[in-house]
């Protein structure tokens, strides 16, 4: 799907080289102060488009704590209003005041909460696609998505399940969430926080 892209708009441009790359820049805003503190932040993805790409947010929860248990992380949870009540429920089981919901937030304000985050986390969403165009590093958990989803940026990392092959993933493919476990999660983004 890229590749399309970039060949039609070399062809139509009359240029060799069409980057793929963009680079989504945020005026400062009031959430500035924070990028500076000790704290990490991460945007969780937790929505999505349909219940086949989500990862689930029994596995959020686990992925929270384990994290809590690492160091000093303050979490966003990612999701459209209709889901907003799952990131409610998210924030309780975790019990503890480094999480809340963007949930109700309009996008203007969810960009200015990515601009200021060091590594999205989640599934296949609107967020992803913001987030690594503001150059986070995301790693994108691919239950049901096609791979064309993630392949245009260098700041996208993909989570797929063990033995599976990334070009087996269509929008078909219905993956168990539970493939992908915490420990998977955590090994891949172990450098990055």
């Amino acid at each position: 799907m890229v590749n399309v892209a970039k060949e039609f708009t070399e062809r139509s441009l009359n240029i060799d080289n069409c980057p793929t790359e963009t680079k989504i820049i945020v005026k400062k805003n009031k959430f500035d102060n924070l990028k500076n503190d000790k704290t990490k932040k991460i945007i969780l993805g937790i929505g999505s488009s349909g219940p086949t790409t989500k990862w689930g947010y029994e596995n959020y929860i686990s992925l929270i704590r384990k994290l809590n248990n690492l160091g000093n992380f303050h979490f966003y949870l990612l999701c459209g209003a209709n889901e907003d009540v799952h990131a409610q429920n998210i924030i309780k089981q975790v019990g503890r005041n480094n999480c809340e919901s963007l949930g109700q937030k309009s996008i203007s304000e969810v960009k200015d909460y990515i601009s200021i985050s060091n590594i999205y986390i989640g599934n296949d969403s609107f967020g992803h696609h913001i987030a690594c165009q503001m150059g986070l590093p995301c790693f994108v958990i691919l239950l049901d998505s096609p791979r064309a989803y993630s392949d245009y940026s260098i700041n996208q990392k993909r989570i797929i399940p063990n033995n599976i092959s990334l070009d087996e993933i269509t929008h078909d493919t219905r993956l168990d969430p539970n493939l992908i476990t915490t420990e998977l999660v955590l090994d891949k983004i172990k450098n990055f926080i």
